[in-house]
């Protein structure tokens, strides 16, 4: 009995340090495991990275790691960079003031107002090379054909990425999108204001028969419209599909008062700075010509902000809401 016992006990012994060894080895199963699924997770997030991208000149500008400080030379790209969550460094302004004054007063980045710091370039018709140094950029984002003339000096800076202007907005918001590694992120972004665009043409099309002028205001106060081929608003495919007047150009051209007047459009849509519009509208408020449109005697003029001209993700969303409201009402 005493010789059972002993051996009893001898066995409990063995299954508990056998035990004590599988527990340890599961821990350090364990920890392998954590280990190999933080490292998967990190290598997943550095897996697009290096990577080759070709801008709109034919360029191959290669990233060794995402890019974390993109500086613009446009204000237009902040509405892109800001939709991809990716906050530019620094920004150069747009045709009329400062990157500070496209921050404080597009009506697109109004949702961003306060988010993120952005260094002032100032304005984008003269580039301030020393300020785009100063930015310490780890790439440099603007239009083909926007610094020529500087392009050998910036590309010493950093690696300089130019898009396409005329591009379609889908296009340039991938291009961005490409840069910063937020491809899923423009696809989504892509497919939200496609679809929004959808479904305010659907809403207006019970309003064929009301034609619109989209209209801007040149240097010297002459209306400028901005042609029907040069914009989403009259696009029967991939915009708006807005009434055409009868006489409104292809391109982008300086209309008259009286040729505005032959055009008669029942809606007129001024898309530019708000104090350039006014004083133009003002001089020709006491005009029998601008008192006799359509437009004017029915209290239709519309006055969209100009940054719905860059026609990017964010304008349009906008836009497609101030046409809703105006229009199908």
């Amino acid at each position: 009995m005493k010789k059972f016992m002993g051996l009893f006990v001898s066995l409990i012994l063995i299954i508990g340090v056998l035990s004590g060894c599988s527990g340890s080895n599961n821990k350090d199963t364990q920890s392998k495991s954590d280990n190999t699924s933080a490292k998967q997770t990190k290598d997943n997030g550095n897996s697009q990275w290096p990577r080759t991208i070709k801008d709109a000149t034919g360029k191959e500008i290669k990233f060794d790691k995402k890019p974390e400080r993109v500086v613009i030379l446009h204000a237009a790209f902040l509405d892109y960079f800001f939709a991809l969550e990716t906050p530019p460094a620094a920004s150069a302004g747009a045709t009329v003031g400062n990157a500070m004054k496209a921050l404080d007063e597009f009506e697109t980045l109004k949702p961003y107002k306060g988010t993120a710091n952005v260094m002032d370039l100032g304005s984008a018709r003269d580039l301030n090379l020393e300020a785009v140094l100063k930015s310490k950029p780890d790439v440099i984002v603007t239009f083909k054909g926007h610094a020529d003339k500087i392009y050998d000096k910036l590309a010493k800076i950093a690696p300089v990425v130019q898009i396409d202007f005329k591009d379609s907005w889908q296009n340039k918001t991938m291009q961005c999108a490409k840069i910063v590694g937020k491809e899923d992120l423009a696809n989504k972004i892509i497919n939200e204001t496609e679809k929004e665009i959808k479904n305010t043409k659907k809403l207006l099309e019970n309003h064929k028969d009301k034609t619109v002028a989209l209209l801007r205001v040149d240097g010297k106060g002459n209306f400028v419209a901005l042609g029907s081929k040069d914009t989403l608003y009259y696009n029967k495919e991939d915009g708006f599909n807005l009434s055409i007047p009868k006489g409104y150009p292809e391109d982008s051209k300086v209309i008259s008062l009286e040729g505005l007047s032959k055009m008669n459009p029942d809606y007129i849509i001024f898309r530019h700075f708000p104090e350039i519009i006014n004083s133009a509208v003002e001089k020709q408020k006491t005009s029998p010509v601008w008192q006799s449109l359509n437009a004017v005697k029915n209290d239709q003029i519309l006055f969209f902000d100009d940054s719905l001209n860059s026609e990017s993700s964010l304008a349009l969303q906008i836009s497609a809401k101030n046409l809703t409201k105006a229009i199908s009402k």
